[in-house]
């Protein structure tokens, strides 16, 4: 084959479209690797069921990669991923009518959460503290409730008032209240 049969590409536009598109499966794969289970755990606690947990987590990972594709904002991407699937879990709630947020409604999901074994003893005792827990879980108000939720995910203040559309100072009061609402209680 001569030289005159070749045809010249330009090496640096498509390697560098390719290596970008590498880069960016690999932030959203690194994020998905890192929080998949955390907000699964979170749209548990909104009250949604496991399946649709799994579509909305999976949707959420797919509205990332848009957003990286279409050059987003890459600031904060965890807190963007809670408020993309909390908006999702509520759109969902809402077309399914769904207005109660019954907490952790199938332990069994949570159960596939912990990765831990216990004996039946310590599984006896485990189920009586979340019964507790989430009889006086109840009784704490909604924005309350997911502002602990969140924070137990490890979300600072700001993270959670921008998942959740409310100030800092709100998400700190609605933190304080509700740990002392649940001190109370248990």
């Amino acid at each position: 084959m001569e030289q005159a049969d070749i045809l010249p590409l330009s090496t640096g536009t498509w390697e560098a479209e390719y290596l970008e598109d590498t880069s960016l499966r690999r932030l959203v794969l690194e994020h998905y690797d890192r929080e998949h289970v955390a907000i699964r755990r979170y749209l548990s606690f909104l009250g949604v069921d496991p399946e649709t947990g799994r579509e909305i987590v999976q949707e959420t990972f797919l509205k990332l990669h848009e957003h990286v594709l279409a050059g987003g904002n890459r600031r904060n991407l965890r807190a963007w991923l809670y408020r993309v699937a909390h908006n999702l879990a509520r759109n969902s709630q809402m077309a399914f009518r769904a207005s109660k947020t019954d907490l952790l409604s199938d332990i069994t999901e949570t159960r596939e959460l912990v990765a831990n074994v216990l004996s039946a003893e310590e599984e006896l005792l485990s189920a009586e503290r979340s019964r507790r827990f989430r009889e006086a879980l109840q009784q704490v108000n909604t924005a309350q409730k997911e502002c602990l939720v969140l924070r137990t995910q490890g979300l600072k203040y700001r993270e959670i008032g921008e998942i959740l559309n409310l100030s800092v100072s709100t998400v700190a009061e609605n933190v304080q209240r509700g740990l002392e609402k649940l001190k109370e209680l248990v």
